[in-house]
């Protein structure tokens, strides 16, 4: 019965100079295969060739060099005629790829999207109609219910009426404050009132 090699999934032969039978566990190989592999390709064999080194691949390298994060342009620069191409660039370490060239200015960063885009503005709470009413009728002639509301115009209007007159000025800036709590329903940015 003739035997296969591991190394190339043929028979083996049974002439002198074809076959090779491995030091470490005897499994038969062709006398090429060993030598081309630089000893047994039997897995944990002792006679196996050395690892080789291992490859690392970066997730750069998988991407094709794309990429993908925002980058601020530089400030931009006058122009200089080109007048011979830049030596090209190292190959990035362990990868054996050299990165695109970078020839002229820096694009825009509105020409790159974000690896990953991020929703960080959350809406402001929702104004209470309870709460605007409440300061309306307490503390209203100083405008409180306005920059609450989002209107500080107004309120600093009325705060500054009623300060500057030694508050004299609430007896004009409370009622306004309470004619304004039963017509304003909505914030300054046009938020209904709950």
């Amino acid at each position: 019965m003739n035997t296969i090699c591991p190394y190339c999934r043929t028979e083996v032969g049974e002439a002198e100079g074809e076959r090779k039978d491995c030091p470490g566990c005897g499994t038969p190989h062709h006398a090429d295969c060993f030598a081309e592999n630089g000893g047994c390709t039997v897995f944990g064999c002792s006679a196996a060739p050395a690892d080789e080194a291992k490859v690392t691949v970066t997730a750069t390298d998988m991407m094709g060099n794309v990429v993908t994060r925002q980058v601020m342009p530089p400030a931009p620069q006058p122009m200089a005629p080109v007048s011979e191409a830049p030596p090209p660039p190292p190959p990035l370490a362990g990868s054996g790829v050299a990165p695109p060239p970078h020839i002229g200015p820096a694009p825009p960063a509105a020409g790159y999207a974000p690896a990953q885009l991020v929703n960080y503005y959350q809406p402001p709470a929702p104004k209470t109609r309870v709460l605007f009413v409440l300061l309306g009728i307490f503390l209203g002639a100083l405008g409180v219910h306005n920059f609450y509301a989002g209107y500080t115009k107004k309120g600093a209007i009325q705060l500054c009426l009623t300060l500057l007159t030694c508050f004299y000025g609430a007896a004009v800036s409370w009622p306004w404050a309470i004619v304004e709590i039963c017509v304003i329903n909505k914030d300054a940015e046009g938020n209904q009132f709950v």
